[in-house]
């Protein structure tokens, strides 16, 4: 059966239709999205506690950035994945998203990116399990699938690719980053009298999200509405007042 979270997000979406413009078809709740066979077909696979987490998070026109922090076992990367998943879902369903979200031009790459210290970490953590995911899912083998003869990037139709990036704070400059993960932004680097800053301190995690954060408002937030996508913060924590803790802060 549907719970009742499940159906009402469901409901909540099929009242916005409309406003969804350029949609092909209305969206399946996520809790569908991840159990249901000709999706990620992964029932059972999510414990109720997260999978009630990943409800909330994919409330329709609630969040745009997602800090997840913890120890190590508390399913930081696995709510990452899934609701990442869930919004290239959710592209997938425009029939042109360059146009649903600013008139960007259509020859651009929608990017959703997984960055970590370094690229190889970023590639071998988070991308790759990403990867797998939809490896082994249907609906991104059959109905949405990549291109197979690129081994660097996921490319998908629609220009919407996934791609790992480097710790670097140039990194991402150029490209129309519409969500993605930044992880273990707890343990980047802080140098002071750096001469990457021009004001003497180089804090990493910051940098590397004041990047990414400018370049989603810019291309996609137009006339008030909210950026598309999800960007989730990740991190184990390591002491007290790291990037986590100044993000926990300010939504508060």
């Amino acid at each position: 059966g549907i719970s009742g979270e499940v159906l009402d997000q469901t409901l909540a979406y099929l009242e916005n239709y409309e406003e969804l413009s350029g949609m092909t078809a209305a969206p399946v709740g996520i809790q569908t999205f991840i159990e249901h066979k000709d999706y990620l077909n992964k029932s059972g696979v999510i414990y109720p506690e997260i999978m009630k987490e990943l409800i909330e998070l994919a409330t329709p026109n609630k969040y745009y950035e997602a800090v997840l922090t913890g120890g190590i076992g508390v399913a930081k990367t696995s709510i990452s994945i899934y609701i990442i998943a869930y919004n290239l879902y959710l592209l997938s369903l425009y029939k042109d998203p360059h146009k649903a979200f600013g008139g960007l031009d259509p020859s651009s790459e929608l990017e959703i990116v997984f960055q970590n210290l370094s690229a190889s970490k970023a590639k071998e953590v988070d991308y790759e399990r990403f990867k797998s995911l939809c490896d082994q899912s249907p609906y991104f083998t059959k109905d949405f699938p990549y291109d197979r003869t690129l081994k660097a990037k996921l490319k998908f139709p629609n220009r919407i690719i996934v791609t790992p990036v480097s710790g670097s704070s140039t990194a991402t400059i150029g490209a129309n980053v519409i969500g993605g993960m930044i992880d273990e932004l707890n343990y980047m680097a802080t140098v002071s009298k750096s001469k990457i800053s021009q004001d003497g301190e180089y804090d990493q995690a910051m940098t590397l999200y004041n990047s990414i954060n400018r370049r989603r408002k810019s291309r996609f937030m137009r006339k008030g509405q909210q950026v598309p996508g999800i960007l989730c913060l990740a991190s184990s924590t390591k002491y007290p007042g790291e990037f986590t803790d100044i993000k926990k802060e300010e939504a508060k």
